[in-house]
C-alpha cells in the first residue's frame, strides 16, 4: 500500500463468501508461524477501495486521487468503480445485478460530498431488503447470538449467521 495515504475501503475474496473471510482471519491467527501458508491463505483477497478520508477534495476528486495512489500496487489491491446513477431505474437494475450475485448493495454518494466518517445524508447504502440499526447489549452465553435494542426501545436477538463458527 501507499504510504501516507489513507484509504477507505474493504476486504473481499468474493460474492457470498463472508465465511470464506472470516476463516482466512481465524487462520491467519493458527499459522503465524508459516509466513508461506499465511500468504497461501490471502492470495485471494482483495483490499477494495472507494475512498481517501484525508483528502481534502468532492467524492470525485477523492476516488481519482485514491485510483492515483494504489496504481502499480499489484493485483490484491482495486479501486470500486464509480458509475453514475442515471435515475430509479437504473437503480434498481443495478441493485438487482449486485444481489443476483450475493452482494449486498449499493453505495450511494453525493458526488459534491467531502468526506464524513460515518453515516450522512451524502452517503446512502442501498439495499433490497430492510435492516436497522441496534444497540448491543451483551452477548448471549448460550448460542453465537446478541441481545440488542432498537431505536425504538424494542429488545431483540441478533444472529450472526453468516460467521462461520466451525473452520
Amino acid at each position: 500500500l501507499p504510504r501516507d495515504v489513507h484509504l477507505d475501503g474493504e476486504l473481499w475474496v468474493g460474492y457470498d463468501c463472508f465465511s470464506k473471510l472470516l476463516s482466512i482471519f481465524k487462520n491467519t491467527r493458527n499459522l503465524q508461524n508459516d509466513p508461506q501458508k499465511v500468504s497461501s491463505l490471502w492470495q485471494d483477497v482483495k483490499f477494495c477501495v472507494f475512498d481517501a478520508p484525508m483528502h481534502p477534495g468532492h467524492y470525485p476528486e477523492r476516488h481519482s486521487f485514491a485510483s492515483d495512489s494504489i496504481s502499480g500496487c499489484g493485483p490484491n489491491i482495486c479501486m470500486i468503480p464509480i458509475e453514475r446513477c442515471l435515475g430509479l431505474n437504473h437503480l434498481q437494475t443495478m441493485l438487482h445485478d449486485v444481489t443476483k450475485k450475493k452482494g449486498e448493495g449499493i453505495m450511494l454518494y453525493h458526488p459534491e460530498s467531502t468526506y464524513t466518517s460515518g453515516r450522512t445524508s451524502n452517503l446512502l447504502k442501498v439495499k433490497a431488503y430492510g435492516e436497522e440499526d441496534v444497540q448491543f447489549l451483551q452477548c448471549n452465553p448460550k448460542s453465537y447470538t446478541f441481545f440488542c435494542e432498537q431505536l425504538n426501545g424494542a429488545r431483540c436477538i441478533v444472529k450472526c449467521s453468516g460467521w462461520d463458527y466451525t473452520n
